[in-house]
């Protein structure tokens, strides 16, 4: 198991302390568990609303060998469950579609097994891939 800590403006550098970590896996898994952390951190360092409160971010990434790799997400912003946010509409017309939203339903779609629990003011996500 490894854990990654982040400031907001480590996202780069957290990025590729994980994908050294994750050197060695196939290269789908691989994919897919970069592109979920980008896109989680991403949405954190663009969108998050920390209440005032330091950022506190950490994920957990453990190999597992029925699923390959279990990640879990923590951090102390306002409660959001990427579950409960609406997909979009990916048969409309390109011009038709709303602004954002795409990365989080790839996320869903990556990994369906997606479980979320806020737990000592903080957002827990955990997933496998």
């Amino acid at each position: 198991m490894a854990t990654f800590a982040m400031n907001l403006d480590q996202l780069e550098g957290t990025l590729l302390k994980i994908e050294e970590y994750l050197d060695g896996a196939d290269e789908k898994t691989k994919f897919k568990a970069m592109f979920i952390c980008e896109e989680l951190l991403t949405n954190l360092v663009r969108h998050a609303d920390f209440e005032g409160r330091t950022p506190s971010i950490t994920i957990e990434i453990e190999t597992d060998k029925k699923s390959g790799f279990i990640m879990e997400y923590r951090d102390n912003s306002k409660a959001f469950n990427l579950q409960d946010h609406k997909d979009p509409n990916i048969d409309a017309q390109i011009q038709e579609r709303e602004l954002g939203g795409l990365g989080i339903y790839l996320v869903k779609k990556y990994a369906p097994n997606l479980e979320y629990k806020q737990e000592g003011g903080f957002n827990v996500l955990r997933l496998s891939l």
